[in-house]
């Protein structure tokens, strides 16, 4: 699972992803700093529809369907297992968090408390294979307050949609 894009530290559109996360957790009543770096890393992350579907079968496809990214993960070596758990999990937490209306495209549809029960497991497991403590923690974090990071992330698709936002992006040349 290659890293595909990366958007450097510094960019402002890192910093207005921080913003805008920043505010949401707070509205959510959510304020914590490791979710709050760890969704604005997913937000700047996922900009690149290359690293929402990280996850390939065997001819290096890409997987496009919950029920196959687990199906691989499953299967995987030890050595890749975290990753690809870390991936579901941040793949459904962004699709319900931004995206929820996906849920009911191509032929296998899932409800939403599917999807939020997968990714709270994936972030577990992840949470179990992983060695460092302090991700460790930020893993069980996503886990145990997958549905308000998902509110979270829905209040950053609301201040994006908004017409001052908008505005705002034109500013700063993000969007046109």
């Amino acid at each position: 699972m290659p890293y595909t894009y990366k958007i450097p530290e510094n960019h402002p559109l890192r910093k207005l992803f921080r913003s805008l996360a920043d505010r949401a957790l707070v509205q959510s009543s959510l304020p914590d700093n490791d979710l709050l770096f760890y969704l604005t890393d997913l937000l700047i992350d996922f900009m690149h529809v290359e690293n929402v579907y990280r996850l390939k079968d065997e001819r290096e496809r890409r997987l496009e369907y919950l029920f196959d990214m687990l199906e691989i993960a499953s299967k995987a070596p030890q050595s890749k297992r975290k990753a690809q758990y870390k991936q579901i999990g941040d793949y459904t937490l962004f699709t319900l968090g931004m995206f929820p209306e996906n849920l009911h495209r191509g032929k296998r549809t899932l409800s939403h408390s599917y999807y939020a029960d997968t990714g709270r497991q994936s972030y577990l497991v992840a949470s179990e294979l992983e060695p460092n403590v302090e991700t460790t923690v930020v893993y069980r974090k996503l886990a145990e307050k997958y549905e308000r990071c998902v509110l979270s992330l829905n209040w950053v698709r609301e201040y994006t949609t908004d017409p001052f936002y908008q505005y705002v992006f034109r500013q700063f040349g993000i969007t046109q």
